[in-house]
């Protein structure tokens, strides 16, 4: 891990990705078992079990993916103008979020017309979406500062507080 701090705060966005994915997939299970185990739970197919989860996660999920090639984009560049080994050009990380945006954005519009095929538009979209933030990240943590418990990630927030707070009363922008 690196010494190297950056002033962004545009990796969270990319972070809550996997988070996302993650809360998504904890929940169609739940879903599944609930309608094996519960008798009166039927629905008419397997892609029912994964739209209910998808439609209660829906906006904050969309802006998560929506938000994501900007995060990394932005990202990338307050490294590079950080300085440091940052190999940003080797992965193509903003291009493939579009690419897993297409494919988020386009399965929900085929899910919600009632074509099963649109789930799997969204489990390959979300599938995607997820390794290129979790390979990303990983990266970042081998170049830049990232905070490794709720003690460090507590202390950079209070230090960017602190930062946002000098500049206003000097009368910095």
């Amino acid at each position: 891990m690196s010494e190297l701090r950056v002033d962004s705060r545009w990796w969270y966005w990319v972070a809550a990705v996997p988070l996302v994915t993650a809360f998504w997939v904890v929940c169609s299970a739940w879903t599944y078992v609930v309608v094996q185990l519960v008798p009166e739970a039927v629905v008419a197919d397997a892609g029912d079990v994964l739209s209910l989860p998808a439609v209660a996660l829906g906006i904050p999920a969309l802006v998560a993916f929506l938000a994501m090639p900007l995060a990394l984009w932005m990202d990338g560049h307050a490294i590079d103008d950080a300085g440091g080994d940052w190999p940003g050009d080797d992965f193509p990380a903003p291009a493939i979020a579009v690419l897993a945006d297409v494919f988020v954005v386009g399965g929900s519009v085929l899910l919600f017309r009632g074509s099963t095929v649109g789930a799997l538009g969204v489990v390959v979209g979300a599938g995607l979406g997820s390794w290129v933030a979790i390979r990303y990240l990983r990266e970042r943590r081998d170049h830049v500062f990232m905070p490794a418990s709720f003690w460090e990630w507590r202390d950079e927030l209070r230090a960017g507080d602190r930062r946002e707070r000098a500049d206003r009363t000097s009368g910095k922008r």
